[in-house]
């Protein structure tokens, strides 16, 4: 997903703030370098195990399971072509052995072991070829869910009315696609520049259609309600019909934060369901603090009516905007993540571009070890004026 090469690499939805560190992590997560060393697994066995067997006639059993058993290793990380190489490959061993051709001291093998090893080495092939038939279909659906995802969640130009913009969204590991409770758009209206970053309940395909039901409103919406006051009213509208005629315990609601930028860029106006306040990040970052609302689809159990929340801007300054799902993410020692003081060290590093933010910012995720648990977004403008470095 990319958008001109300023900010390009800002835009990698699927990339996590967590790096696989251990070995198992590295495997299931198909680490390239993983993936290669499970390949070469089986003619490393047996490269280490059939020498063995000429030097240590000990050993002759051990490298006797590895070479019957090399067609079965082989169709487990490899395709039907490997698994086929691996057997034929075995069975002129069997044949070069003692008690066939005679060719080999090693291995003490007759013609009759060969019909049991070409049957399973058959198998193994079928197995192999199967196999790859699930993981082409795999990848179909993942370029679909890909598709789905390019459709719902929007490719976040890396400048928007003459503010820089950088994104990264990372859905939870237990997500059914690519696409999970997590939301954000930007847009420029005539109003001034309208962004917002929302987490759904959940992480059930139910949430992800209530996720595109709160962005399509959002898109929809932004362009013409006068004040953030009624967009909000808009979205929460579209919860309540989204729960319509679902029972209790199948209705959801979803956390937001609205941010409005006047058209001069001197005025931010911010209104809170439920969501972590955004920050505002000048000398230091401060949270643009406003009285929460509760969440979307939950108004009825506030008393009070919408409160916007105004702040000054100036040239340069920076908004994040973020989920739970950031700033909860624990490392070893069960310490969340320190967003603000992160952000208060590099702002005082002279970094305030919102690509070069991120950057710092996955690298102390990732430095830090901490462990995402639940969907994860950010959301970084910066302000067009002297600061902006």
């Amino acid at each position: 997903m990319r958008r001109g090469s300023e900010g390009a690499e800002m835009q990698g939805y699927k990339r996590s703030y967590v790096a696989p560190n251990t070995v198992w992590a590295r495997i299931s997560s198909g680490h390239p370098g993983s993936a290669l060393l499970l390949r070469l697994l089986p003619l490393i066995l047996l490269a280490a195990t059939m020498p063995l067997a000429f030097v240590v006639p000990e050993m002759a059993p051990f490298a006797d399971y590895a070479l019957v058993f090399l067609p079965a290793f082989t169709a487990l990380v490899n395709g039907p072509v490997a698994t086929a190489a691996a057997t034929l490959a075995v069975v002129a061993i069997v044949s070069a052995g003692g008690d066939a051709m005679g060719f080999l001291p090693y291995p003490q093998s007759a013609w009759s072991d060969l019909p049991p090893i070409i049957a399973v080495g058959v198998l193994c092939t079928v197995l192999a070829w199967a196999r790859n038939r699930i993981v082409a279909r795999l990848l179909d659906m993942t370029l679909v869910a890909e598709t789905v995802q390019g459709a719902i969640l929007p490719d976040v130009p890396p400048v928007v009315g003459g503010v820089k913009v950088a994104v990264a969204y990372r859905t939870h590991d237990g997500s059914p696609g690519l696409v999970g409770g997590d939301f954000y758009d930007v847009q420029e209206t005539d109003a001034g520049i309208r962004a917002v970053v929302g987490d759904v309940q959940g992480h059930g395909l139910n949430t992800v259609h209530l996720t595109e039901a709160l962005l399509g409103t959002f898109r929809e919406r932004a362009l013409d309600d006068p004040d953030l006051a009624t967009l909000t009213a808009r979205m929460e509208r579209r919860v309540r019909l989204h729960n319509r005629g679902l029972d209790e315990w199948e209705q959801s609601f979803a956390t937001a934060v609205l941010i409005e930028i006047t058209p001069r860029r001197d005025t931010i106006r911010v209104v809170l369901c439920g969501h972590p306040a955004p920050l505002l990040v000048r000398g230091t970052a401060e949270p643009i603090s406003a009285r929460p609302m509760p969440p979307l689809g939950l108004t009825d159990f506030g008393l009070q009516r919408t409160v916007v929340r105004e702040a000054a801007l100036m040239p340069g300054d920076v908004i994040v905007a973020f989920t739970d799902g950031f700033i909860e993410g624990r490392n070893a020692d069960g310490q969340m993540f320190p967003l603000i003081s992160m952000l208060n060290a590099h702002v005082a590093a002279g970094i305030r571009d919102p690509d070069r933010l991120h950057r710092k910012l996955k690298a102390d995720f990732q430095g830090g070890g901490y462990v995402r648990t639940d969907d994860l977004t950010v959301l970084i403008m910066q302000l067009p004026g002297s600061q902006a470095r």
